[in-house]
């Protein structure tokens, strides 16, 4: 348990909030940003009672698959989805509250695109977590806002994918 501060790692998975339901599509759409997965490191300091600010830094993989065709004013877009994976760096901060068994926290920076067709975007997760002692509970939503442009077959911008979210569960074990 952290007192004042310390160092965390952490790990999670979740499911996407992406929805597909706008596209002419042939699949159901669930093949894609299905799930999630990630983990991260992160160093707190305590600055008042219950308050720990400090930096994060993680990777998150959004496993995604499917061929989805798109009718953008009679021309058609062919979105063929990848996995997108980001390197996550963000300040950090939690709020303890009950004897510092339950916290509130949010992470806010930069979600880096390492792979896939995505854009590097703003990268936001609030988290709630339950301390067992040396290990927390964390429930939270991720969201990055790199999106993904795909082109019609006339080659010109036909769709943007707006963003990455998804809500996850996940462990954390503080030093």
């Amino acid at each position: 348990q952290a007192k004042n501060g310390g160092f965390y790692v952490g790990a999670n998975v979740g499911f996407s909030l992406i929805s597909s339901n706008f596209y002419n599509s042939s699949s159901s759409g669930d093949d894609y940003g299905s799930f999630n997965f990630g983990f991260d490191a992160a160093y707190l300091f305590g600055v008042i009672p219950n308050l720990e600010v400090g930096l994060l830094a993680g990777y998150t993989q959004f496993i995604a698959s499917g061929q989805y065709t798109y009718i953008d004013n009679g021309s058609a877009v062919l979105v063929d989805f990848k996995d997108a994976s980001f390197v996550p760096i963000a300040a950090s901060g939690r709020y303890y509250f009950a004897d510092r068994k339950f916290f509130g926290g949010l992470d806010l920076g930069v979600g880096i695109n390492v792979s896939g067709d995505a854009k590097t975007g703003f990268y936001a997760r609030p988290k709630f977590g339950f301390n067992l002692n040396k290990i927390t509970l964390i429930a939270s939503f991720q969201s990055i806002s790199g999106g993904q442009d795909y082109k019609n077959s006339n080659g010109n911008a036909g769709l943007s994918l707006n963003g990455f979210k998804s809500i996850n569960a996940g462990i954390e074990y503080g030093f």
